[in-house]
């Protein structure tokens, strides 16, 4: 039998605030159980010579959204979606203020495919939904190149560090099989004639043309400029971090956020709990104390960069409430 909409929503609701509550308790109980632990701690850590940093840190951030929206914008062009720059950048800003005060961190990219739908026509969703995921999927995967490779040049013979390689190792394995699946034709003439022996037809069908929108994504030119993209986006949103962290006095080396960061973000973007509150903080206080960071001072500099990402998001606030003219999209496919 299955469950009503709003109870299975409710349920939904209520199993990511426990994912959120429960390890949020234990990143609390880490702080105060700390020897000579006192709340006169936190206000220690901010102080005017942290604003310069702070300021950095919102740089980086929005010359990564810069970076990012190009990105989106080639992998919309490649699904046949065209438009400008200025307007998608307000589509994208208007993502990141859903993404920040929606439940999950899907939100905003639920909004980015709802208003390409809403400039295009209902021939553009299935476009607009190629193109975003393909665009977060991408930069996952980018971001987890950065802890291998940090893995393979600093931390490999650090018998402490070592075993941190591996979730990167098969978090990218992982990745590779998904982007073979998704862009290769035959694996994905394969895939989908396996999955439509056990799922409704409708569905089958629509497995069948999400799998085709993909295989547009095949060009050697696109890869490269995505993979450059990639590469300054993730980067900047690295040093987003390690700002923050010189924000609270932590004086750690760039490779210990490289190599520490992605997992966090992997972690974070998964729809699992409330805005990835709660996971995120309890697994970047983990990692970071094995580099010497103590529980306070790891999880301020999360925090501090969720309100860099709160800042820059308000002016897609202002875009959403403010409305406008829509720009219309051209759909050629």
């Amino acid at each position: 039998m299955s469950l009503h909409p709003k109870l299975k929503s409710s349920l939904v609701f209520l199993a990511k605030l426990l994912v959120t509550i429960v390890p949020a308790f234990f990143v609390y109980r880490n702080i105060v159980s700390a020897p000579d632990w006192d709340i006169s701690d936190l206000y220690r850590l901010f102080s005017v010579e942290g604003i310069l940093p702070f300021t950095f840190a919102l740089v980086c951030l929005a010359a990564s959204n810069f970076t990012a929206c190009l990105q989106w914008k080639l992998l919309l062009e490649r699904q046949g979606v065209h438009l400008s720059y200025g307007h998608l950048l307000k589509l994208y800003y208007v993502g990141l203020f859903f993404n920040n005060f929606m439940p999950g961190n899907v939100g905003g990219d639920v909004k980015k495919v709802y208003d390409i739908r809403m400039q295009g026509g209902q021939d553009t969703v299935g476009a607009g939904l190629t193109a975003t995921f393909f665009d977060r999927l991408y930069g996952l995967f980018f971001v987890t190149l950065f802890a291998l490779a940090m893995g393979a040049l600093f931390f490999v013979h650090d018998e402490t560090q070592r075993s941190f390689i591996w979730p990167s190792i098969w978090i990218f394995l992982g990745f590779c099989a998904l982007f073979a699946g998704l862009c290769s034709r035959r694996i994905g003439r394969l895939c989908t004639n396996v999955m439509s022996r056990f799922l409704p037809q409708s569905i089958g069908e629509r497995l069948v043309h999400m799998f085709e929108r993909f295989t547009h994504f095949r060009s050697f030119k696109l890869w490269c400029q995505i993979s450059l993209l990639s590469f300054a986006t993730q980067a900047l949103r690295i040093f987003v971090h390690f700002y923050c962290g010189i924000a609270v006095g932590v004086t750690l080396s760039i490779s210990w956020y490289f190599y520490y960061i992605p997992l966090v973000a992997i972690v974070s973007a998964l729809p699992i709990s409330i805005g990835g509150f709660g996971p995120r903080e309890l697994l970047a206080q983990t990692l970071f104390a094995r580099a010497g960071v103590a529980s306070l001072e790891s999880v301020v500099i999360q925090l501090l960069a969720y309100f860099v990402s709160l800042i820059l998001s308000l002016f897609g606030a202002f875009v959403f409430l403010l409305g406008g003219k829509s720009s219309t999209a051209k759909a050629v496919r």
